[in-house]
């Protein structure tokens, strides 16, 4: 009978989260079609000059990647699945150490700096039109390893992966997005127990951070 041995702990470590994320899992076969050089130029309008560094909007658009093909439908559950699952940490471009921003923070980011704009998620929908044009992921359906999961039905439910799937056009990604952008707002107004505006909708930000 082994037994675990509970000595001193190494001082050093060398640890590659490349090493540990399988060559087939979806998160591979989802980077190898992204290409997000453009985001920043896209959306550097909304950033000021000044103030503490924001979050690199790269990331928030891979964080809602990986909930909207994993069917996570909480910023809350995002931020806390991409804390501890190294596939999706390898997604978002964050290393064993990188620190995960705070789900309200995340939620901020995503609703005072676009408030009033609807530019997030035409961004958020040409990145899902690339994985849905490559058959990784879908309008109506989610793809998870080998399986399906209907949107909006108990998560417990699969279809065969077998089974000959019709993906919607990329140009149909966008009452997806809006749905699944409506269902983050909705668990974040259910998890505040309030209406998840953050104190309603006239109030803004003291300063625009970079």
């Amino acid at each position: 009978m082994g037994r675990l041995t509970r000595g001193q702990g190494q001082l050093f470590y060398e640890f590659h989260l490349d090493d540990v994320v399988p060559a087939d899992h979806l998160v591979r076969r989802i980077d190898a079609v992204l290409d997000l050089g453009w985001i920043h130029q896209e959306l550097a309008p909304f950033y000021g000059k000044s103030g503490r560094p924001s979050i690199d909007p790269e990331l928030m658009i891979r964080m809602l990647l990986v909930g909207y093909v994993f069917a996570i439908r909480s910023e809350r559950r995002i931020c806390a699945e991409v804390r501890v699952n190294l596939a999706y940490r390898w997604l978002c471009r964050l290393s064993i150490e990188d620190t995960i921003p705070d789900h309200s923070v995340f939620s901020r980011a995503r609703h005072e700096r676009f408030r009033e704009s609807e530019v997030l998620r035409r961004v958020f929908e040409r990145v899902v039109a690339t994985c849905i044009a490559a058959g990784l992921v879908g309008g109506e359906a989610f793809s998870i390893d080998a399986s399906l999961i209907r949107a909006d039905v108990d998560q417990t439910r699969r279809v065969p992966g077998e089974g000959a799937v019709e993906w919607p056009k990329p140009e149909e990604a966008s009452r997806a997005i809006r749905e699944y952008l409506a269902a983050l707002d909705e668990a974040r107004a259910t998890e505040d127990g309030g209406d998840g505006s953050d104190g309603g909708s006239d109030r803004k930000p003291p300063n625009r951070s970079r």
